[in-house]
């Protein structure tokens, strides 16, 4: 019997934890090997700190939108009928568009090339929406930032999962994913005191100082990436050079290779067709693009509270009282997260992180008499957003023996989503029937309903149906400027690399149920 943090000790030779080192273990890392522990802990200065700043930045140009909307935006260029949702759909199609081939480029380019470029160009648009005298040039601008915005999410975490192991990566990716909620209460608490403080200073409105705003503060962080994105292992990024050392790299590869995370080798037809021909991509795609739709049903709280009293034109409160619901969302990342890699399996929090948004949308689709019912179906729906990166996570496991495998699924399966999401609002949630909806909270019931019963299916299916085995054994290539790739087992080393998903050694999949596991084909 053998430990499952360290699967190649038996289970009296593993070493003794204290009280305290169990719960780290938990609620973040319990590494025994101090130069591992180091080399973890340097990515996370580096890796860990660009990819939450850089998708916190993100939703804080994403979401000025909404905010500028609930803040004079809508009177000074004339919105009139549904053109607030025809704005929202110009960012998605642009998403849409860019998702695939984006995700491809991060992995082609180069992330610390391709990634920051994105951003410093969507940042000087952002800037430049302040200049909008019309919506129809908001239209353009935003299908552009849309466009370029695409990447940032699927690209890194593809990186996330080029460095970190089944044991780290649950809890990264949530706390990854959790920066968006936090550049989002940010947004809210900036166009606050930009209303409050500069609105009409100069001649400009307060909505136009948040875009200036949001400028001044993800422009850094945009050029901070190209210093700090480390790329992958065997192609290390020559600029992160100096917080990765040597030592730091070769600890990298032997950690993937253990992991059996394999490095990209370059994207051929026969990855692509076997990737698109199996049934992962295509069944993960239902309760994801599931999610993603359902997820936009907390996104119409400032609506509604700008159209009931006592909230009705008070900009500061309709800025400020959703920032409640993107602190619970943070808080619920935290405490998935934990449980994810405590538990060490992705299933159990997708599905019982399905419930609270279910029970959410019950409530809103009887649109109850009482503001506090409201109130708690807007806050269950906030719950929602970790689950969504959590399933990322458990795809970028199971698809671990091919690099190129891992980048056209996650690609595949935000395209996807975000293409039905790009139509999909306009239909369930037109703006000309706000706050009150008649279909839009029934149908994201529905939705997260879906999300529910998907995850037993998919469990039976891991353990039924073959994964995609892709070529492993294959010589990584050199490349300049990298260390050599280790082939052969370090047992000094490995054995103590923490490994929770065991399984993973041989490129098979936890299933969860029971403990048994499908082995590729």
């Amino acid at each position: 019997m053998s430990d499952p943090y360290y699967p190649d000790q038996p289970l009296e030779a593993t070493p003794k934890r204290t009280l305290w080192g169990k719960i780290r273990r938990i609620i973040w890392d319990d590494i025994q090997d101090p130069e591992e522990r180091a080399f973890v802990r340097r990515l996370d200065c580096g890796l860990m700190t660009i990819a939450m700043l850089g998708y916190f930045v993100k939703y804080l140009s994403q979401a000025n939108i909404a905010n500028a909307y609930a803040s004079g935006m809508k009177e000074d260029l004339n919105f009139k009928g549904n053109e607030y949702n025809t704005l929202l759909t110009m960012f998605t199609v642009g998403y849409v568009i860019g998702q695939f081939p984006g995700t491809l480029a991060t992995v082609k380019v180069s992330p610390s090339i391709w990634l920051p470029t994105c951003e410093v160009i969507w940042t000087a648009l952002v800037m430049s929406c302040a200049a909008a005298k019309n919506v129809h040039t908001l239209y353009g601008l935003r299908f552009i930032i849309g466009l370029l915005e695409a990447s940032a999410y699927p690209g890194m975490l593809w990186v996330l999962g080029s460095w970190y192991g089944p044991a780290e990566l649950g809890k990264r990716v949530v706390m990854f994913q959790a920066t968006s909620s936090v550049g989002t209460m940010f947004s809210g608490y900036l166009q606050a005191a930009v209303h409050s403080g500069l609105d009409g200073v100069g001649g400009y409105k307060g909505w136009q100082y948040l875009m200036f705003m949001d400028g001044v503060i993800c422009m850094p962080i945009a050029i901070a990436g190209y210093f700090l994105i480390p790329d992958i292992p065997t192609r290390p990024n020559p600029r992160a050079r100096w917080y990765l050392r040597d030592q730091d790299l070769k600890m990298a590869i032997a950690r993937m290779e253990r992991y059996k995370r394999a490095p990209t080798k370059g994207f051929t037809l026969d990855i692509f067709k076997k990737t698109m021909t199996s049934w992962i991509p295509w069944t993960f795609f239902i309760p994801y693009t599931c999610f993603v739709v359902g997820l936009g049903s907390y996104a119409y709280m400032n609506l509604w509270l700008k159209a009931t009293p006592p909230w009705k034109g008070d900009v500061t409160a309709i800025n400020v009282i959703p920032t409640g619901g993107y602190a619970l969302s943070i808080v619920m990342s935290l405490v998935y997260a934990w449980s994810s890699d405590a538990l060490g399996t992705r299933w159990p929090i997708c599905f019982i992180g399905g419930f609270p948004p279910l029970v959410g949308n019950i409530i809103l689709s009887v649109w109850p008499a009482k503001n506090s019912t409201k109130f708690a179906g807007f806050f269950l729906n906030f719950t929602a957003t970790p689950i969504g990166a959590i399933m990322l996570a458990w795809v970028n496991e199971i698809m671990a023996s091919s690099g190129e495998a891992r980048a056209i699924t996650i690609g595949f399966l935000n395209t996807s989503a975000y293409t039905i999401n790009a139509w999909a609002p306009n239909l369930i949630f037109p703006a000309s029937q706000a706050p009150h909806y008649k279909a839009g909270y029934k149908v994201t019931t529905a939705f997260f309903a879906i999300w529910i019963v998907s995850i037993p299916i998919i469990l039976v299916l891991l353990r039924t149906w073959s994964i995609p085995k892709y070529q492993q054994d294959e010589v990584v290539e050199e490349e300049e400027g990298a260390p050599k790739s280790i082939n052969e087992k370090n047992s000094t080393e490995n054995e103590r690399l923490p490994d929770l998903e065991s399984s993973l050694a041989k490129s098979a999949v936890i299933s969860g149920v029971d403990g048994k596991a499908t082995e590729p084909q």
